[in-house]
């Protein structure tokens, strides 16, 4: 076995370092019947960061994805799958990513491309972010991402890369920008990924294992979809961004057992809380009086903002859009149909799915979030990364207004950075707002 070089691990034991931190002061005014409740998220969370120095140790093939990849592949052929995503954001919880944010913006990677990646890029300049053996991302959902993951390949420029081609184009046979080669195409590079690993780790993916790692992932999904469909209950039964974690889980233990608990676990609890008419906040004390659309990212680096937003105001996130995610189960028939609903899940993935095309992918999912959600205003704190979302903003927000009949709150801020929008600005852009519907 073979000691990796520590160096690399600084900014991934800096992610473990915090993420203890923060879970040490979650848990300190949780009951303890919450702790039970959320002690496999968190542990799932602490096993994947030291999972990698595992990795490392035990030549595991370590492979850089972005977070639009279906984990499942990877799980399979027992590769380490580093989220790079995950990384970048979860450092963001202490503010402690910014020192690597300002090193690349100082070796020129432009201050308004997304920090979602900057900080990783930063990090790795000082070879203090984990070296992958080989990078894959999918080419969505912004130009932003495809800029700098081709920086990253410069960085590891001896890591291979497979960049898998994301078309416009729709896979809903009924939308109108459907188009029937969407799916195939995507399914294929996938087919072409798997032989391109084999060849470069002398891994053969496993049908048994790949076919258990489906079926976790089926069954993950069905609970979650599960738990989506009864956050539509008034009260909500589970807190602000339950969706969001679900969907967090997903990137990272996609395809394991570990996954399936947790997600049982949640909609087990969200369904005997439908069932008892109990809400999420009303177990805490509190009254829930403002149902919230979250339209965009969660603010990472104000992490307990959502708890201030239920204390204070009354108001529950029931749903944002990187928790909506509804891709559907992939069918196990033969190769062909996984593949299929593996690329359908790919296309499907949140951000990815309404970042990718025209605007009506966007719209058109806010709009049947607002209706199905019943929700009571919709909140658009847009990342200053994100030049697509902004570009729509303004008719987002009319549509929203007009065809839901609720007011729409947009700012902008950075959801990794605490410098250009802080926590005290944001807070009280949310009071002004929030106050009128109270």
């Amino acid at each position: 076995m073979k000691e990796a070089d520590e160096t690399q691990f600084v900014l991934w034991d800096s992610i473990l370092h915090y993420f203890e931190i923060a879970i040490k002061f979650m848990k300190a005014s949780q009951s303890a019947k919450e702790k039970r409740k959320s002690s496999g998220y968190t542990n799932m969370f602490i096993n994947y960061f030291k999972d990698l120095r595992i990795a490392k140790n035990k030549n595991t093939p370590v492979i850089m994805t972005n977070f639009c990849f279906p984990p499942e592949l990877l799980q399979a052929m027992q590769c380490y799958n580093m989220n790079q995503e995950i990384g970048s954001i979860a450092l963001s919880i202490a503010n402690a990513g910014l020192k690597y944010i300002d090193l690349a913006e100082q070796n020129g990677i432009d201050k308004f491309q997304c920090n979602a990646q900057k900080v990783w890029i930063g990090a790795s300049m000082l070879g203090e972010a984990p070296k992958p053996d080989y990078i894959v991302y999918g080419s969505q959902p912004c130009d932003s991402t495809m800029i700098q993951y081709q920086v990253l390949q410069q960085i590891y420029n001896k890591a291979p890369v497979f960049t898998i081609d994301i078309p416009y184009w729709h896979h809903d046979r009924a939308h109108k920008y459907y188009n029937p080669n969407t799916v195939p195409y995507v399914a294929q590079q996938l087919k072409n990924l798997v032989s391109w690993l084999e060849a470069r780790t002398n891994r053969k993916m496993d049908h048994d294992h790949f076919m258990t790692t489906i079926q976790n992932s089926n069954q993950t999904r069905e609970l979650n979809l599960d738990t989506l469909e009864l956050m539509r209950a008034k009260p909500a039964p589970l807190p602000s961004l339950a969706a969001f974690n679900n969907y967090a889980i997903q990137l990272i233990a996609g395809g394991l057992p570990e996954a399936v608990t947790y997600a049982t676990v949640q909609r087990d609890l969200a369904k005997e809380r439908v069932k008892k008419k109990q809400g999420a906040m009303e177990l805490r004390g509190m009254e829930e009086k403002i149902r919230v659309m979250w339209v965009y990212l969660p603010i990472f680096f104000e992490p307990f903002l959502f708890g201030w937003m239920e204390r204070k105001f009354g108001a529950i996130t029931v749903m944002d859009m990187m928790g909506y995610a509804r891709s559907k189960l992939i069918n196990t028939k033969n190769k062909d149909t996984i593949f299929e609903g593996l690329a359908t899940q790919m296309l499907d993935a949140p951000m990815g799915r309404q970042s990718r095309g025209p605007a009506e992918y966007y719209i058109d999912d806010l709009l049947r979030i607002g209706r199905d959600y019943d929700v009571d205003c919709a909140i658009y704190g847009g990342h200053i990364g994100c030049k697509h979302s902004h570009a729509i903003a303004t008719l987002m927000k009319e549509v929203i207004e007009t065809e839901l009949g609720i007011p729409c709150l947009i700012f902008e801020v950075d959801c990794v950075d605490s410098r250009p929008v802080t926590s005290r600005m944001i807070k009280r852009k949310l009071k002004l707002f929030l106050q009128t519907l109270e």
